[in-house]
C-alpha cells in the first residue's frame, strides 16, 4: 500500500508536470495552514509545475499571496485548449475525474498534453470502500456534494484505456487525514486485507500507441485483477 502524497511527490521529483485542481478548493486555506498543499511541495521538487483550477478566488490567492507562477483559471476538460502547444512529463489530477461533467473530455484533452515517455496519475476515491459498503448494510449513503461518479479499481482501469491509456500501476491509499475520523478508522481495519478496501485508488497510466481514445476496449481483466 502506498502514502499517496509521498508516490505523487517521487513520481514528480525532476519533472515536468501539470497540476490540474492545483487549488484542492474549498480546502485550500486550511490545506495552507497545515502545510498539507500538494502544489507547493511539487513546486518543491519538479522542474517546472503548471496549475489549473477552476476556482478564480483560490488562483488570485495563490498568485498575489504566495506569487505562484504559472496557473489557469479553467476547467479541466479544457486543459488541452489552455496548454496548447505544451507538452509535460506528468500530469496530476488528484481527486478531480469524481467532480467532472465529463471525465473522459478531460483525459482525452490530458493525453495530448503527454509527453511520449510521460505519466498521467489519477487518484479517485474508492467507491467499494469498506466504509461504503457498512454504510450500504446500514442503509445510509455519504456522498460528497460535488461527486457525479464513484469509481472502482476495474472501472478507472477502463475509462483510462477507452481514452487511450495503458496503466503502468494501480495501488489503493489510505486517508492519513484522522480529521476523517470514521474513514480513517475504517480504512485502518479494511487495510489489514486488502489495500483495494481502502478510500482511495491511485493508477499510473501512460500513452498507449496501439490503442487510439475511442477505440474498443480491450479485456482489462489481467491488469485490474492482478495487481
Amino acid at each position: 500500500m502506498i502514502r499517496r502524497n509521498e508516490y505523487i511527490l517521487k513520481a514528480c521529483l525532476g519533472k515536468k508536470v501539470l497540476h490540474i485542481g492545483c487549488c484542492d478548493a474549498p480546502l485550500m486555506k486550511e490545506r495552507i495552514l497545515r502545510d498539507e498543499l500538494l502544489h507547493f511541495k511539487l513546486l518543491s521538487v519538479a522542474r517546472s509545475v503548471h496549475g489549473l483550477d477552476c476556482s478564480a478566488a483560490d488562483i488570485a490567492i495563490l498568485r498575489k499571496q504566495y506569487r505562484v507562477p504559472d496557473l489557469i483559471t479553467g476547467t479541466a476538460e479544457r486543459a488541452a485548449d489552455y496548454f496548447r502547444g505544451m507538452k509535460f512529463e506528468v500530469i496530476v489530477a488528484g481527486e478531480i475525474l469524481e467532480h467532472l461533467d465529463n471525465p473522459g473530455l478531460f483525459l482525452g484533452s490530458a493525453r495530448t498534453l503527454l509527453e511520449p515517455e510521460g505519466a498521467c496519475i489519477v487518484t479517485v476515491p474508492n467507491g467499494v470502500a469498506f466504509r461504503r459498503g457498512i454504510n450500504s448494510l446500514l442503509r445510509r449513503e455519504s456522498v460528497h456534494s460535488e461527486h457525479n461518479y464513484y469509481f472502482s479499481r476495474k472501472t478507472i482501469v477502463r475509462l483510462l484505456e477507452r481514452y487511450g491509456f495503458s496503466i503502468r500501476e494501480i495501488h489503493g491509499y489510505r486517508i492519513v487525514d484522522q480529521q476523517f475520523l470514521l474513514a480513517f478508522v475504517s480504512d485502518a481495519f479494511a487495510g489489514l486485507f486488502s489495500e483495494f478496501a481502502c478510500e482511495g485508488i491511485l493508477a499510473v497510466a501512460r500513452l498507449d500507441t496501439v490503442c487510439l481514445p475511442g477505440s474498443q476496449m480491450r479485456d482489462n481483466n489481467t491488469v485490474a485483477d492482478g495487481v
